[in-house]
């Protein structure tokens, strides 16, 4: 049983008005034992809209200082276990600002995320506009290879195949197939070098994708791979969705054969058995 949500977002990002207490709250009454903050970061995002006006930049002065607080609250800390991370979003423009962020504070937890490809953001519809889902599911994976080839800092990449919950692909367009060799180069080099990958059941909340990321086809190959580090995140923005799908999750682990959920606490792994 999966009882630790290792992603998840509170008012410190932009696009989140979750209270903190009210996160801690909601997993309390989840009967969780563990969770971990992880606010956006997404130095340098190429492609805000007008009005975004930077909410994916993170005052890490403050997040910190909220994180020295909650960690010395013995009350908080009594009930459930809270650590606080960050989620650093990656593209090959900001490999040197990222390594400075990953090392200005002591995060118990960072989870790379690709939330570009080629300058774009596969959220927005115009990612796609000129472009072949497979090409554009392929380009999105081609980058987080050179981002794993350029960059280490990190303990687990986050949601996988992201770009394929802003898109209609049938399941033979996202077939891991078309982009099994990709793939496999990504996993041997997060396999190599100790890092994890999450399982994200924010594109389960999607209406029309109602899917984990990566896919189970994806999270099989992992496994397959020799991969064994795996957390899992409801990549919450409201404290309703902390812990969606933990269940599910949990079952479709036991059932590629995972034995383990992964958590960190000041960049260290635990293993707890599923």
């Amino acid at each position: 049983m999966i009882k630790s949500d290792q992603h998840m977002h509170s008012s410190f990002s932009g696009d989140s008005k979750a209270q903190i207490p009210d996160i801690i709250n909601s997993a309390i009454e989840k009967n969780l034992d563990t969770i971990c903050l992880t606010d956006h970061f997404d130095p340098l995002f190429p492609c805000y809209r007008a009005d975004e006006d930077n909410i994916f930049e993170l005052d890490t002065v403050r997040y910190n200082e909220m994180a020295v607080k909650l960690r010395n609250n013995e009350e908080i800390q009594s009930k459930i276990n809270v650590r606080v991370g960050v989620e650093l979003g990656i593209y090959p423009k900001v490999y040197d600002m990222c390594k400075e962020i990953a090392a200005e504070y002591p995060y118990d937890f960072i989870i790379l995320s690709s939330h570009t490809a080629g300058g774009m953001d596969p959220y927005w519809p115009e990612y796609w506009e000129d472009k072949d889902p497979i090409d554009g599911i392929k380009m999105y994976f081609e980058e987080i290879l050179q981002n794993l080839q350029n960059y280490d800092d990190f303990d687990v990449y986050g949601h996988l195949d992201y770009c394929v919950r802003y898109t209609k692909t049938t399941p033979k367009q996202r077939s891991l197939k078309l982009y099994k060799e990709i793939i496999r180069e990504i996993f041997r080099i997060i396999v190599d070098e100790g890092k994890g990958i999450e399982i994200n059941s924010g594109g389960l909340r999607r209406k029309g994708f109602e899917l984990f990321n990566p896919s189970t086809e994806i999270l099989t190959f992992y496994k397959e791979c020799g991969g064994k580090i795996i957390t899992f995140g409801s990549d919450a923005h409201t404290p309703e969705d902390v812990a969606y799908g933990i269940k599910e999750a949990g079952d479709i682990l036991k059932t590629i054969g995972f034995e383990y959920i992964a958590d960190f606490k000041e960049r260290k792994i635990n293993f707890t058995r599923l």
